[in-house]
């Protein structure tokens, strides 16, 4: 049979095909995996507040407002961390176009940060609440991670455009990490270690503006031992044993993307994507 005899089937392969076509057409285009690497337009340095909950479980002294002395009790209650900041570097590495501006890719960060866990040697009330100490006893946890994951991205720094103001990312993973942490002017307790690892789920929004810039959050939660002291402290500090363990983290960071001002993809006098010689703007 003729199909260009036949309007009708001619016009039903045509529109059947069209789709197919079209998806070839915009599908971004992947590079060797490990020469992203070698891109510095594609790495970003990213700033972060953090927000990290813990758990102090233990053995506390039980006192009036007085300050008279009670006995001990053994609690848990929630810690939520101070001064908690860190610094990244990371990279997304692009494994698998899904459209014209869209792409799954690897996602990686070296990662530090430092908080602050403070009056761990809170007393214990009759009237079940706390009472904050005369000398207060903090821990400074200290982490290095490298959280890695499966970013779904789309926008400008998928294919590196000037062209495109925004983009975002949504992404998922997990986070391995060696946390260091000691009791601040506590000379005879040991600083605890712990390696982990914890899963995360994170959102980005870029926006261009002369450099990439991003706004990322990103949540993780798990039990991770932060440090355990099985002795009294020093001076009536506290009677013991506790430990402190880290329970969930939201970290907000402020991103730039430094070598972005190097992005060329397309001008505005451009009516083509250079990075895809089958792709035409009208």
């Amino acid at each position: 049979m003729n199909v260009f005899k036949k309007p009708i089937v001619f016009l039903a392969l045509a529109m059947l095909a069209m789709p197919m076509a079209g998806f070839s057409q915009y599908k971004y285009e992947t590079g060797p995996f490990w020469d992203y690497f070698k891109d510095l337009q594609r790495y970003d340095i990213s700033f972060s507040y953090q927000m990290p909950v813990g758990e102090f479980s233990g053995v506390t002294q039980v006192r009036d407002g007085g300050g008279n002395y009670y006995g001990d009790t053994t609690i848990k209650h929630a810690l939520n961390a101070q001064q908690a900041f860190g610094a990244s570097i990371g990279i997304a590495v692009p494994f698998k176009g899904l459209g014209h501006i869209s792409c799954l890719a690897f996602a990686m960060q070296l990662a530090v940060s430092q908080y602050e866990w403070t009056d761990l040697n809170e007393t214990y009330t009759l009237s079940n609440s706390f009472i904050k100490p005369g000398t207060p006893v903090n821990g400074t946890t200290q982490q290095f991670s490298l959280p890695l994951g499966i970013d779904y991205r789309i926008g400008c720094d998928v294919i590196k455009t000037r062209r495109l103001p925004f983009g975002a990312a949504f992404g998922l993973g997990v986070i391995p990490q060696y946390n260091m942490t000691s009791l601040n002017g506590v000379n005879n307790v040991n600083a605890g270690s712990s390696m982990s690892a914890t899963p995360y789920v994170k959102a980005e929004f870029s926006a261009l503006f002369g450099f990439c810039f991003r706004l990322r959050a990103m949540y993780t939660l798990g039990n991770v031992p932060l440090i355990d002291v099985n002795h009294k402290l020093p001076n009536g500090l506290t009677d013991g044993p506790f430990s402190v363990s880290s329970k969930s983290n939201l970290v907000l960071s402020f991103v730039i993307v430094p070598f972005s001002f190097g992005w060329r993809e397309t001008r505005w006098f451009n009516t083509f994507d250079t990075y895809n010689k089958y792709d035409k703007i009208n």
